[in-house]
């Protein structure tokens, strides 16, 4: 999986439009950011990186370029 595929997932999980995140969004400030999306991120890095993410790290991320630099070294070029 790539960064742009990354996004993909993430915007599917997030129920938002094809092509809408960039990665500097902020999200908290992204409506759909919830409990659930929050546990969908953490299924989705295990089954796809297969890394944990404790919860205590997702949560003292606040952008989706945090969010994509937790999976970064597995994300392919």
């Amino acid at each position: 999986m790539n960064k742009q595929e990354f996004l993909n997932n993430l915007e599917e999980i997030l129920e938002l439009n094809p092509g809408e995140l960039k990665g500097n969004e902020v999200l908290m400030d992204i409506e759909q950011w919830d409990s659930l999306a929050f546990l969908s991120v953490i299924a989705m890095a295990d089954e796809h990186f297969d890394i944990i993410i404790q919860g205590d790290k997702l949560e003292s991320i606040t952008t989706v370029a945090d969010l994509l630099a937790l999976v970064d070294e597995h994300l392919a070029a």
